[in-house]
């Protein structure tokens, strides 16, 4: 297992992030959970920043530094907004299939992607077929529904191909998710839907595992930032309240509840960075980043659990966070098809 060590220039893009989402994303992510809106203002922002290509190549346009920077920026994110934190990922999945594509058609669109042209990536997991150019299936839970274009990982006859749709071909319909509120969840129904054939066959296939490397990785380093958020939530207001003339932090019983979160985040996050440098040395990451995404939404959940409990009755108020926190921890874990389809993969890959 790897220490957690950035590069210099890896140091520094982090640290943009964070600044950003301390100026910007921190002030404004509760008004906007709170409101269900779509967080226009601070997905743009991350596009000026450049981050959408951190994880692209140079020769195709992006930065190049691969996804331990990526992870690691991305839980500065999640520490304050899940929903930003899932847009982001999204945009990097639709930018790694892309790349993966390669042609004339998947590269305008990946430069678009980098650029901060909004996309979404709806995987395998949905089940979404083509047949005579037209597509059949819907994608019940996409982040990022506001996206211009789809990337689609579908089946033709059975074989995989990786498809570029125009939203406006598709009928989507908005969701009032239990998380990730300011993130535009929406259904989207893609019948009758022409597309653009990116790959097809073994490149296909490529790509989409590709994209979900990216997902798996980015869902872990998302609900990391989201569970250390709730474990600071909870720290802070046990700080400040008194029960029995003693500050509730001073309390053995709540000392565990936080010390066994912190447990749980520290050890997810080591398999979420040991994940993104196996990818990014060339090396098979499936079975890390499946286990890093398991383990850290598992984290997320249980730590703004417990923070919820520390605030008692406070805790169920949108006020405080940490029921945001949990929200969104238990609307991770339905995506990517969901944990427990994970967890089967997993199975499947250690057992074999």
């Amino acid at each position: 297992m790897h220490n957690l060590q950035l590069t210099e220039d890896q140091d520094m893009i982090v640290d943009t992030v964070r600044k950003f989402v301390a100026d910007e994303v921190a002030p404004k992510a509760q008004e906007l959970d709170e409101h269900r809106t779509f967080a226009r203002e601070h997905f743009d922002g991350l596009a000026g920043l450049g981050v959408f290509g951190l994880c692209v190549g140079e020769a195709a346009g992006g930065v190049g530094m691969g996804l331990l920077p990526f992870v690691a920026a991305l839980e500065a994110v999640g520490a304050q907004s899940g929903s930003l934190a899932r847009l982001w990922i999204g945009q990097a999945q639709a930018a790694a299939a892309l790349e993966a594509a390669g042609g004339d058609a998947g590269s305008a669109a990946l430069g678009d992607v980098v650029g901060g042209a909004r996309a979404a990536c709806v995987g395998p997991e949905h089940g979404v077929a083509v047949a005579g150019g037209r597509l059949k299936g819907m994608a019940r839970l996409v982040p990022g529904g506001e996206a211009g274009r789809f990337v689609v990982a579908a089946s033709d006859a059975g074989a995989p191909v990786l498809l570029l749709v125009d939203a406006a071909a598709c009928k989507r319909t908005a969701l009032r998710a239990l998380g990730l509120q300011s993130a535009a969840c929406v259904a989207v129904d893609f019948t009758g839907a022409t597309a653009t054939v990116l790959a097809t066959g073994a490149a296909a296939a490529s790509a989409v595992a590709k994209a979900q490397l990216v997902g798996w990785v980015g869902v872990a380093a998302a609900a990391i930032g989201g569970g250390f958020g709730a474990i600071a939530a909870a720290k802070k207001h046990a700080g400040a309240r008194i029960a029995f003339n003693t500050p509730l932090l001073a309390q053995e019983a709540v000392q565990r509840k936080l010390v066994e979160c912190r447990r749980a985040c520290d050890g997810a996050r080591q398999l979420a960075w040991h994940a993104a440098r196996l990818c990014d040395l060339g090396q098979d990451a499936t079975e890390a980043a499946i286990s890093a995404r398991v383990a850290a939404v598992d984290a997320m959940v249980a730590a703004a659990d417990e923070a919820i409990q520390i605030h008692g009755g406070f805790g169920y108020t949108v006020e405080y966070h940490v029921e945001r926190h949990y929200r969104d921890g238990k609307v991770f874990e339905v995506l990517d098809g969901g944990g427990e389809a994970l967890r089967n993969r997993l199975a499947a890959l250690q057992l074999a």
